[in-house]
């Protein structure tokens, strides 16, 4: 699906992005997945539903720095944890946090593909801060969007009454 048909136009302009997409991958250590890539290049530094915040490789947050704080936040939640889901823990130390809600401090996350599974792609999950659980959504950044701006179907707790996009600008 092609998300800005459910956002909007978003950012006319992406350039320069390249070197810090080269400094986030590396980190990494695998390339990310083009929709997200496509989605904080276009609706970065900006709210998706009123409480989604998603990082601009050139905002006023460096993106990386964003991902490593993040990362760090979701460990500490994972120790307070009786239970990770398999998938989640193969790649614990790999997850790349992409969204943060600033409703209640949900991370969203993406995992990396599963070495072992054929095709397993990108995977989405989120990491619940109030009733903590982490739950791996079976798509990627977009299909997991789409679920909640199209289908209507929202990660538990999530305010579902708030404009689809709004860039930070807009919000100040």
């Amino acid at each position: 699906m092609d998300i800005s048909q459910v956002l909007g136009a978003g950012r006319s302009s992406s350039s320069g992005a390249s070197a810090e997409w080269g400094d986030v991958e590396e980190w990494v250590g695998d390339p990310l997945p083009a929709d997200y890539k496509e989605l904080a290049e276009k609706y970065g530094e900006g709210v998706i539903a009123g409480h989604l915040y998603i990082p601009h490789p050139h905002g006023s947050r460096p993106i990386l720095e964003f991902m490593k704080e993040l990362r760090e936040g979701f460990h500490v939640l994972c120790e307070g944890l009786d239970e990770i889901p398999s998938r989640v823990a193969a790649v614990r130390d790999r997850v790349v946090p992409w969204a943060y809600h600033d409703w209640d401090g949900d991370i969203c996350l993406l995992l990396p593909p599963d070495a072992d599974e054929a095709d397993s792609g990108w995977r989405v999950a989120i990491a619940f801060w109030q009733c903590p659980q982490v739950v791996v959504f079976e798509g990627g950044v977009s299909d997991f969007l789409a679920t909640m701006l199209v289908d209507g179907r929202w990660p538990r707790g999530w305010p579902t009454d708030r404009p689809v996009w709004t860039s930070a600008d807009e919000d100040e």
